[in-house]
């Protein structure tokens, strides 16, 4: 039987960033306008190109493990990971191209991705495993605090919806992972630690 663990501090981050947005999500954004000023339509483009990005990263390493993963849990969960990140990519083209007149063009990986990506690839079984969560969790980390930080910082409703989404979604895939990783191989996170 598992135990509860005291939440990572990046929970609690994720958390009060939740909190915070209660009270800003209700703020009036019309849909194909830009951000009224400056700094925050710069932050919202930048943010959306960024995360673009690091959801294709996902993308990838999820198509991976859907191949070399051996627990259907996992695999679910990878699917689960592609399709929603893959969903996630089009709507915040959609709304760059409509709120800001960006296209994006093809996403390449840079020199860091492709070794990361090439070291998944050589692995297998339960190294594959082991490897494929523990980058996944860090992964995730990023897009939490960065999806945090969205959440108080974006002009447009519907994107600050969305930060929160990645952050809830992520939280919940972390913690399953790290479970996995506990459960599965023994591989347990301390107790209070990040």
């Amino acid at each position: 039987m598992l135990t509860r663990r005291p939440a990572h501090p990046i929970v609690w981050l994720a958390q009060i960033a939740l909190l915070l947005s209660l009270g800003v999500a209700g703020r009036a954004s019309p849909a194909a306008a830009p951000a009224p000023d400056t700094p925050t339509a710069k932050y919202e483009v930048r943010f959306m190109e960024e995360m673009i990005h690091h959801h294709m990263m996902a993308v990838h390493m999820s198509e991976t493990c859907l191949m070399r993963a051996f627990h259907p849990e996992l695999q679910a969960l990878c699917q689960q990971m592609k399709t929603a990140q893959q969903q996630e990519i089009m709507t915040m083209e959609q709304w760059l191209v409509s709120w800001y007149g960006v296209a994006q063009g093809m996403h390449e990986m840079n020199p860091g991705h492709h070794n990361q990506m090439q070291k998944l690839a050589e692995l297998s079984g339960a190294e594959f495993e082991i490897e494929f969560m523990q980058q996944m969790i860090r992964h995730h980390r990023m897009a939490i605090v960065k999806s945090s930080q969205c959440v108080q910082r974006a002009y447009h409703a519907e994107l600050q919806d969305l930060c929160a989404s990645i952050v809830r979604t992520q939280l919940t895939e972390m913690e399953q992972m790290e479970a996995w990783l506990c459960t599965w191989y023994a591989l347990c996170r301390p107790r209070g630690s990040s």
